[in-house]
């Protein structure tokens, strides 16, 4: 384990004891989660150790939500941390936040800012908590990846499985396969297997 990643699992920590017990901190995912509104609010801490001890610190946000995650398990996938997301240094490109702090931080781990948790926790206020408040429902969460809204990332592309899952969810597989029809066929391809699967799967969503 290296000084940089221990350095991270120390400052989550920290952050998650500020939040008062809030969130429930996993040092191996560097993540923070709530129990939440049918699902979860999820932060991952992240950032380069590439000039350690010289490293980026920033954090991805986004919402879990439990019906996505029993599609999931009909699939045989992966679990993933959220099905809706942003990363902090895109807060410049969410439309109407009025967030004008920073999204990510450079740190000297060895000679880390004594506030820095404080900082990264109101940061989490400002721009996480305004995300998990908009997309607090599947229904918020299909239309704003529909639309390609400018507060998550692009389902366009490799991301088509985030839109897949809360279709699927809401039982509107019809939905989706008409939105795929705007993909690259590489991902066309596979939004069709996924279908398919899903379709032949005896698991009940």
């Amino acid at each position: 384990m290296s000084a940089a990643d221990n350095y991270k699992k120390r400052l989550g920590q920290e952050i998650a004891d500020l939040f008062g017990g809030e969130f429930k901190f996993y040092k191996s995912k560097l993540e923070l989660k709530r129990k939440r509104a049918k699902g979860f609010d999820v932060i991952v801490l992240s950032g380069s150790n590439k000039w350690s001890p010289f490293i980026n610190v920033s954090f991805y946000f986004g919402r879990n939500f439990d019906a996505a995650r029993k599609v999931e398990k009909a699939l045989g996938d992966y679990p993933m941390p959220y099905q809706i997301q942003q990363y902090s240094p895109n807060v410049s490109s969410m439309a109407g936040l009025g967030y004008n702090g920073d999204g990510t931080w450079e740190v000297n781990i060895e000679e880390s800012p004594q506030d820095l948790a404080v900082t990264i926790k109101k940061a989490i206020e400002e721009v996480a908590f305004p995300f998990f408040d908009k997309f607090t429902t599947l229904e918020a969460a299909q239309e704003a990846l529909a639309e390609d809204h400018s507060w998550c990332f692009s389902p366009k592309g490799p991301f088509y499985h985030m839109l897949f899952k809360i279709d699927a969810a809401l039982g509107d597989l019809d939905h989706f396969k008409e939105w795929s029809k705007s993909l690259d066929e590489f991902y066309i391809e596979q939004a069709l297997e996924d279908i398919s699967k899903l379709e032949l799967s005896a698991i009940e969503i």
